[in-house]
């Protein structure tokens, strides 16, 4: 029995299985799925991790990433049907909101510092910004691990599966 369940535990470690990330949508987050990460994408995204030398080229790395995590996510839920804004997707399923995009976004960065990938910055928790009260808006965050300058990683804007802006 020992040797079943020492075989059973390996063959079902996360090794051997694809990783998850729990994505949300249905604005605020009210519905939830989660992905899997293959080993191919998985093996892809290292890739483009590899040639990074410094936190602009990191940045640009974090950008096509995360449109990569995006397409993956809409292939395995309804996210596809969200259009830029919060308006323009109407009632569909998979419509998101700038919550729900600073969530993923975090989700999908966490993610790859979780693999070790980034080198020169860290995921902080999405911020906000409220220049007037009815333009309330959240994004992903990162910041240089000196913590001297901050960007926000935002798909909110475009229409699924286009790649987000990271803006300081």
């Amino acid at each position: 029995l020992c040797l079943l369940a020492l075989c059973g535990g390996l063959m079902g470690s996360p090794m051997s299985m694809a990783a998850g990330i729990q994505i949300c949508y249905h604005y605020g987050c009210k519905k939830t799925a989660v992905i899997q990460v293959a080993p191919l994408l998985q093996q892809q995204l290292a890739d483009l991790f590899r040639p990074v030398v410094n936190a602009a080229g990191e940045r640009q790395a974090m950008a096509v990433a995360v449109q990569r995590l995006y397409q993956t996510a809409g292939q395995q839920s309804p996210i596809f049907a969200d259009k830029g804004g919060n308006f323009a997707d109407g009632s569909a399923d998979g419509r998101m909101d700038c919550v729900d995009h600073s969530s993923n976004s975090t989700a999908f960065l966490q993610y790859l510092a979780q693999q070790g990938w980034l080198k020169f910055h860290r995921v902080t928790q999405p911020v906000y910004r409220a220049p007037r009260f009815f333009d309330l808006h959240y994004a992903a965050r990162v910041e240089t691990l000196d913590a001297a300058q901050s960007w926000v990683v935002d798909s909110w804007f475009h229409d699924f599966g286009s790649a987000p802006e990271v803006v300081e």
